[in-house]
């Protein structure tokens, strides 16, 4: 049966009023903050635009990091698995989604060790030619100065594919809540969300950049949580049409909950669980889901390109301890918002205000896979309370992600395009330009690519599921690049192209032989996809490890460690030079340290706890299910105070600063951290006349 035929609980008013209204209100008032920005000295130029000036502190860079890896993909998605599998489907979204953010920790700390100046100005692959004033954008600026172009533009194909399926599925996911939720049904307004939704959000970040998006993400990341808690600690009284009973659920924790989890099981008996049962870990579809979403959606991460520039737009300090942070508030997104409402779904979808109740069913495969579980279930405990709650919920989680792709995907095309191979003496005014028109040709793009994905009936599911075929080649190649000097172009290359056609052959051939034919359907099954992301992350790793054994090479970093910034007058700048904080030895330390938080995370996160309860086939009793919810809420408090609280704690300086500036009694100075305002005087001279000398000194120091 169609969505369609529901009744949607909000008006048409509603769902134009959220899209174009909030859009235009966000809009505004990021540009009223970068206004007040440049008012006192922020200077308008591309190395504001797309690193935010490399000042970002360990709050900001955790919100920004959580903002954008809450997709409405996130909040539908981790709902749909804890309706299918119960509180394992809940727990194995959390565990295996979060970790990819921890491990990128790493990457952001590599990046600052061995290119600390990205974004900036390299040698020439060519040792014929002098110093050029090239600038790359990010991971693929290493990949072009260590490799050469064939690899550069193989690892931007893929970067650029990542983007393109990660903001789809956003908008796929969002425009289908927001079809159910509101008036804009029928055929053509969902494709009118699919349009609006980018829109709104070129909107701003044209105007602000990076550091705009991160301020965006910062707002948008608070407001998701605190609608988060408020689903948790609702009040609800539901009525049993059949006998009468009236209960009511709140806080979540109450055992009327477990009870009605319990009775869940015996009604549908058909939750792939052991015993069928909704309050078990011991789920083996589960488990699948989890080890597709780990690898499938690491890819993700080390190809989105928006990762990369958050990792460099960091200051040096704040790179890892942001991740970290990040990954760990990040966890609570889908924990505690899935343990919510994918179970209250599951336990109150025979009750009469369930959406689907007045025609006697149960949830479509359809509306499954399009991401209803959230909207329908919020319906059920808020009416339209709740469905304008997740209405706010799809546009936040929709607009912070898809500002973050377009920054990263415009970097890409502009630096990576547009001035390495059509104009590289651009300067900075003209790479500013090229970044603003990135912005709305990619937005365009976006909106055209989600809808044409639409009309040929792919959903949600569908992109979630087979994105690792994309992604997941591209692992070994990228973590070879910046943990082994052995690994050369032929390596990494062949690995990449050998590693996506393995996964593209298996994934196809298993779809065929599971299902009996490759259709839409068959390919967007969890095991086609799960298969055939591992033997192209395998095959990659295999190819890449071999070459580089048979031809390895001894690349010494040298290329990376000279990378300058190039100002419009032509000025080559070392940020580790200028930044008497910049401390190598520091971030060898800081490096050990993402790698020893890393590896105790994701065997604590992923392997300890979430396997022994599966190994042990533990069925919940009633007590140990209500310290579980208490976990979750709880762990939504630690996020709240982490990229909430904290960064305002942490900026509260500059807060106060830039209130004097919009009071007028401010002066203009540069929003910089002190250190770069303390710089010493006689190291300045000396710098105006033995700069590249001393540069070159500095980086053999550091390697």
């Amino acid at each position: 049966m169609s969505t369609t035929e529901l009744s949607p609980p909000l008006s048409q008013g509603a769902g134009y009023g959220v899209v174009i209204g909030l859009g235009a209100l966000f809009a505004l008032g990021m540009i009223f903050t970068t206004q007040v920005l440049y008012r006192r000295g922020t200077k308008d130029d591309n190395e504001e635009f797309t690193v935010a000036k490399r000042s970002i502190g360990t709050g900001l860079t955790a919100a920004a990091v959580i903002s954008s890896w809450t997709w409405s993909t996130t909040l539908l998605s981790s709902c749909t698995v804890a309706y299918t599998y119960g509180v394992a489907g809940a727990f194995f979204y959390a565990a295996c989604n979060s970790t990819q953010i921890m491990i990128f920790s790493n990457l952001a700390i590599q990046t600052k060790r061995k290119a600390p100046n990205a974004h900036s100005t390299l040698p020439t692959l060519c040792p014929c030619l002098a110093w050029s004033d090239i600038v790359l954008a990010a991971f693929l600026e290493i990949m072009r100065i260590r490799y050469g172009t064939v690899v550069h533009i193989s690892f931007m194909f893929f970067s650029l594919a990542a983007n393109t399926l990660v903001v789809s599925s956003i908008l796929l996911g969002g425009a289908a809540a927001i079809n159910s939720l509101t008036g804009m049904s029928g055929y053509a307004p969902v494709y009118a969300a699919l349009w609006l939704l980018p829109a709104s959000v070129a909107a701003y970040t044209l105007r602000g950049g990076l550091r705009a998006t991160i301020l965006t993400d910062y707002i948008h990341t608070a407001i998701i949580l605190i609608v988060i808690l408020m689903f948790w600690f609702l009040e609800r009284k539901v009525k049993n049409p059949k006998t009468g009973f009236a209960y009511v659920i709140q806080p979540f924790c109450d055992f009327q909950m477990f009870d009605l989890l319990v009775a869940a099981q015996v009604r549908n008996d058909d939750a792939p669980t052991l015993d069928h049962s909704y309050v078990t870990i011991r789920s083996l579809g589960a488990l699948k889901f989890a080890i597709l979403s780990i690898l499938e959606y690491t890819g993700v991460v080390f190809l989105d390109n928006s990762y990369h520039q958050k990792g460099i737009a960091a200051d040096p300090a704040s790179a890892v301890p942001g991740y970290i942070l990040g990954g760990l508030s990040w966890y609570a997104m889908p924990f505690t918002l899935a343990t919510t409402m994918g179970l209250v779904a599951v336990a109150l979808e025979n009750t009469p205000a369930f959406p689907t109740f007045a025609q006697n069913r149960r949830m479509t495969s359809a509306e499954v896979g399009a991401g209803l579980v959230l909207p329908y279930a919020a319906q059920t405990i808020m009416g339209k309370g709740g469905a304008g709650a997740v209405l706010v919920l799809m546009f936040m989680s929709c607009t912070s992600a898809i500002s973050a792709q377009l920054i990263g995907a415009s970097t890409v095309i502009s630096y990576d395009i547009y001035r390495t191979y059509f104009r590289p003496a651009a300067r900075d005014a003209s790479l500013l330009k090229a970044s603003h028109y990135a912005v709305i040709g990619i937005a365009l793009f976006m909106a055209g690519f989600a809808s044409m994905l639409h009309g040929a009936g792919i959903d949600l599911g569908f992109i979630y599921n087979m994105t690792g075929i994309f992604t997941g080649p591209a692992l070994a190649g990228l973590v070879g690049t910046f943990y082994s000097s052995r690994q050369g172009s032929v390596a990494v290359f062949s690995s990449l192209w050998a590693g996506f056609a393995t996964s593209v052959i298996v994934w196809l051939t298993l779809a065929h032989r599971f299902y009996g034919a490759v259709t839409v359907a068959t390919v967007g099954e969890l095991d086609p996809c799960l298969y055939g992301c591992v033997a192209g992350i395998g095959s990659s790793t295999l190819v890449t490890i071999v070459i580089s054994l048979i031809k390895p090479t001894n690349y010494q970093w040298e290329s990376l460690a000279a990378v300058r910034i190039v100002t419009d007058s032509g000025e080559k700048f070392d940020v580790t030079y200028h930044d008497p904080s910049y401390d190598p030895e520091r971030l060898r330390r800081a490096a050990w340290l993402a790698r020893g938080v890393t590896l105790v995370l994701f065997l604590a996160l992923f392997i300890i706890w979430p396997l022994t309860l599966y190994g042990d086939g533990y069925i919940f009793s009633k007590s140990f299910f209500r310290g579980w919810v208490i976990v979750s809420v709880l762990w939504a408090f630690f996020a709240i105070i982490a990229v909430s609280v904290f960064p305002i704690v942490e900026g509260r300086h500059t807060i106060f600063r830039l209130f004097k500036v919009i009071i007028g009694k401010g002066t203009s100075s540069p929003i910089v951290p002190p250190k770069y305002e303390v710089e010493d005087a006689d190291r300045k001279a000396d710098t105006l006349d033995s700069q590249s000398s001393e540069d070159e000194e500095k980086a053999d120091t550091r390697i």
